[in-house]
């Protein structure tokens, strides 16, 4: 049914624009070269903004160091790493050719342009671009087609027939060949269910739009094609926007999303529908609350707590769909980049970085509703509260969803939560197992950096999550004094009639984490968990936790005696006798089996004064 939904709407994204531009082909272009990302009106409009923008002005200086750097740069070499991919080398020349290609662009200095089409005819000499790994393929492409498109009057008639020829030969052939017939490819991008789909599909979208005049039928095929394969995958936006890969992979996954968007926007004058699918609006939002006030990342799946934070694609997400909060975020994070003296200078800087000015906000922004909680909903509900908008705020993001998606862990409840500067409850990176096949699942799962075990979440009767299970937010208030959404877990907890988590948000200083555990018929044990890498003090029920000189404290209250502990983790797995420096705070329930409901709080905070008995006690039912 969701197959057949998609559908209808991709004939609708064809139907309409024909129908819209009456005897108009869809295909045509509307612009000759640049038409990439940047038409010769979108050039002219940057020159102002960059006059104009203090901001801007700065990426323009950074371009032009960041340019006449890669003038010295060597060729770079063909090879295969232990993966069997060249992934790395096809990223670097996409960061060399965008960033000289850009300068010469706004600069118009040939020396620029000069090395840019050096370093594509080198590429252009490569045997091939790797096809058994789809990824350098599709990079590969989009780093020679905008740099055909931005050089393409610099170029003489060898280089742009060698460089042309490559494109189709090297990318869109190869890429039509799976599109066509996928039986015993090695990669069907389109059928990963991943980020796979939106930066193959669209690197070939790209080289299509690049050399179309000289293609049109391959371009329109490749199009066509590549749009129809997207519309499943743009589903997965729906309803809220949460991107179920984690924030890393939102940014590489939106960029090319962006990329290809805009690329069919600027050459053809329309994206098929493609950005007005539901929820695409949304998404960007999710990812900027994945960011604490303090910096750090909600970094669910297999990502660290400092993630690829420069993310150019926000300007695109906040020109779109006209979203304050995320320019601003976009502008604040870039800014700090762009300007020598700050921990962030020239930090993080991807091959897209300069995307930045090409898709700059220059709108005049306004600040939004100051919410306290937000809940985004889609194949991972988030739940995110933030105290107050300062640095030093509490926050506090938590996680439902199931597991057999692409980078999950069996994680469902857990959170991370930061205060005064400091992450107190951490998202430990898992194990990278890929899931090619049932035994690969297997051994991921029992893995226990990627399960329950060895998360800030609950283990009933030592058992790991159901990988089957789907755990959901199921009432969240996000406007109230005291914001807070319950997480329905029972799915994911086979050994349990029925598992629900809440987290409400006292105030600025302390946050409530209530589980309700229930049992029909065998009763099990409950191990409540804390992951965190501070140094532990315990006093019976109540826990300090401490860190670069400041404290965090802790008090439980349950329907039975309980003591804080403390695990560690990594200490004697397979005889390493080796210890992560994380550990867990631990909270033991029912080891007596003799309770068929389990009731569990926990404050947490900057303080544990002013406590309400009545309020921490009350069912979540009655929140």
């Amino acid at each position: 049914m969701k197959e057949l939904l998609a559908l209808i709407v991709f004939l609708a994204t064809i139907w309409l624009p024909t129908r819209l531009c009456a005897q108009q082909n869809p295909y045509e272009f509307t612009v000759g070269h640049p038409r990439l990302l940047m038409t010769k009106y979108d050039e002219l409009a940057l020159r102002f903004t960059i006059m104009e923008n203090p901001l801007a002005e700065k990426l323009k200086n950074e371009l032009k160091a960041d340019a006449d750097k890669l003038l010295q740069s060597k060729p770079l070499k063909y090879s295969l790493n232990a993966q069997k991919s060249m992934l790395s080398i096809a990223q670097e020349s996409l960061r060399r050719i965008l960033t000289l290609s850009l300068a010469y662009r706004i600069f118009e200095e040939d020396k620029y342009s000069d090395k840019a089409i050096e370093t594509m005819m080198n590429v252009a000499a490569f045997p091939d671009w790797n096809p058994q790994y789809f990824l350098d393929v599709a990079e590969m492409t989009a780093a020679m087609a905008i740099g055909y498109d931005w050089n393409f009057y610099h170029l003489n008639i060898r280089q742009k027939e060698t460089i042309r020829n490559k494109i189709v030969e090297n990318g869109l052939n190869p890429g039509l060949e799976v599109l066509n017939n996928p039986k015993d490819k090695p990669h069907v991008w389109y059928e990963m269910d991943n980020h796979w789909n939106q930066v193959c599909t669209g690197g070939l979208i790209l080289g299509a739009l690049a050399v179309g005049e000289d293609f049109p039928d391959l371009k329109n095929n490749i199009i066509y094609q590549g749009v129809k394969k997207l519309i499943p995958d743009m589903a997965r936006y729906q309803p809220d926007g949460a991107w179920y890969q984690g924030a890393e992979y939102w940014s590489y996954n939106n960029t090319y999303l962006a990329l290809t968007s805009a690329a069919l926007k600027s050459a053809l004058d329309h994206d098929f529908g493609l950005s007005a699918m539901p929820g695409v609006n949304k998404s960007a939002s999710a990812f900027v609350y994945c960011l604490s006030p303090a910096g750090t990342l909600f970094n669910y799946g297999e990502h660290n707590e400092q993630g690829q934070l420069m993310c150019p694609e926000l300007f695109w997400f906040g020109r779109r769909f006209m979203l304050d909060d995320v320019s601003d975020f976009a502008k604040n994070q870039i800014g700090r980049n762009v300007s020598p003296g700050t921990s962030f200078y020239a930090k993080n800087r991807g091959r897209f970085f300069y995307m930045s000015l090409p898709w700059f906000d220059d709108r005049e922004t306004k600040p939004g509703k100051s919410l306290k909680a937000r809940y985004f909903e889609g194949d991972i509900d988030i739940l995110v509260m933030k105290g107050s908008p300062n640095p030093e705020a509490l926050y506090l993001a938590a996680k439902a969803g199931r597991g057999t998606l692409p980078q999950q862990q069996l994680d469902a409840g857990t959170f991370v939560l930061d205060s005064n500067g400091e992450r107190w409850a951490i998202d430990p990176a898992g194990e990278k197992t890929q899931l090619s096949d049932d035994n690969a699942k297997t051994l991921r799962w029992q893995d226990d950096s990627n399960n329950n075990r060895t998360h800030s979440t609950l283990v009933i009767g030592n058992d790991i999550q159901n990988p089957e299970g789907i755990a959901r937010i199921k009432n969240a208030e996000t406007e109230a004094s005291q914001p807070f959404g319950v997480m329905d877990m029972t799915e994911v907890y086979q050994n349990a009639t029925t598992v629900l988590r809440g987290f409400k948000l006292m105030n600025e200083e302390q946050v409530l984490i209530r589980d309700e555990i229930f049992f029909e018929h065998e009763k099990q044990t409950v191990k409540w968990s804390l992951v965190t890498d501070a140094a532990i003090e315990l006093y019976g029920n109540k826990a300090v936790l401490a860190k670069n000189g400041k404290k965090f404290f802790l008090q439980a209250f349950a329907n039975e005696d309980v003591v804080f502990e403390i695990e560690h983790i990594g200490v004697d797995q397979k005889e390493t006798k080796t210890d992560t420096g994380k550990k867990m705070l631990v909270l033991s329930l029912n080891k007596e089996l003799k309770m068929n409901r389990v009731e569990l709080s926990v404050v947490m905070g900057n303080n544990t004064s002013g406590i309400n008995d009545f309020l921490v006690k009350t069912l979540l039912s009655s929140w």
